[in-house]
């Protein structure tokens, strides 16, 4: 009884240490990508280029706050309650931020190929918060709804608090389904406006415009895995009687991971990195409000 004890809290211990271990290394991975393109000078990322990728850092710091209370039969109520309240709120945050991300790209097209006017600062600081607004509205609601202070408590797998109740989850999952239903025919536009007019992409030498074009096909990539990673996320939470298999937690802390390879793994990011070579005489970083940009 001892011996099968004692292999189960083995079993537990490396599965929380591997769950830690992703979350810490989405963090840091971001990290490192962010503080890339903000001091270098040959990287250029636009406003809400670096919300989205804060907005995935945010994502899996949520999931290390009740390291070293994982597992125990009774965490620190305060702290559990408040992992609890941000692990529903934090699947939006990267979604919204990844839909703002998107209509900004689209936004941007449309004002080189038809002519119009670039995007307002108004609208622009809207995209910017809006994300944010909503997180923080999220975050609240989760932790208003919670009546009974007796549902809040760790999950099957011990690795982070939830709530028992479903109405938290289906917020959350319904707010996501709803943004996946608009971004993925704003892809669709933005795909149909790059094949139209191919051509002229195709054979301009603009860095910019290169940039665009990789930084478009990565973004439709990347939604695709995170909506599936995200969905799973809020809408298997709060549902206690389900069975939930390790691996659907550890998905959680992988995405975050594939966000950091799928934006950090472009041609200027990984130049940046290679400090000792000289960069290209025409790789300069481009103006601020260039017209094709990310």
């Amino acid at each position: 009884m001892s011996s099968s004890s004692s292999v189960s809290a083995d079993t537990f211990a490396a599965e929380a240490a591997l769950f830690n271990i992703c979350s810490l290394l989405g963090v840091l991975s971001l990290t490192l990508i962010v503080a890339t393109a903000y001091f270098s000078t040959t990287v250029h990322r636009s406003e809400l280029w670096f919300r989205h990728m804060i907005a995935w850092i945010v994502y899996s710091a949520a999931y290390l706050a009740l390291a070293g209370h994982q597992g125990g039969s009774d965490p620190p109520f305060g702290l559990c309650f408040y992992q609890a309240a941000l692990i529903y709120a934090v699947p939006i945050f990267p979604t919204l931020s990844a839909f703002c991300f998107v209509a900004d790209l689209y936004i941007r097209l449309s004002a080189v190929v038809h002519n119009k006017r670039k995007i307002r600062p108004a609208l622009k600081t809207f995209l910017g918060l809006f994300p944010l607004i909503v997180l923080a509205c999220v975050f609240t609601e989760a932790m208003v709804l919670v009546i009974d202070p007796s549902t809040v408590g760790l999950e099957q797998n011990g690795l982070y608090c939830h709530v028992t109740t479903t109405r938290q989850s289906l917020i959350s999952g319904g707010i996501i389904l709803m943004t996946g239903l608009l971004i993925f025919p704003l892809e669709i536009w933005i795909a149909v406006v790059l094949y139209r007019n191919w051509r002229s992409f195709r054979g301009s030498r603009s860095p910019e415009q290169h940039l665009f074009l990789t930084m478009f096909i990565r973004i439709v990539l990347f939604t695709i895995i995170s909506m599936l990673g995200v969905g799973l996320s809020s809408m298997s939470i709060g549902s206690p009687s389900a069975p939930k298999p390790y691996w659907t937690r550890l998905v959680l802390t992988i995405v975050p991971i594939i966000a950091a390879i799928t934006f950090g793994s472009q041609e200027d990011i990984m130049r940046s990195w290679i400090f000792w070579r000289e960069p290209p005489p025409d790789l300069s970083k481009p103006e601020m409000d260039a017209d094709v940009g990310v």
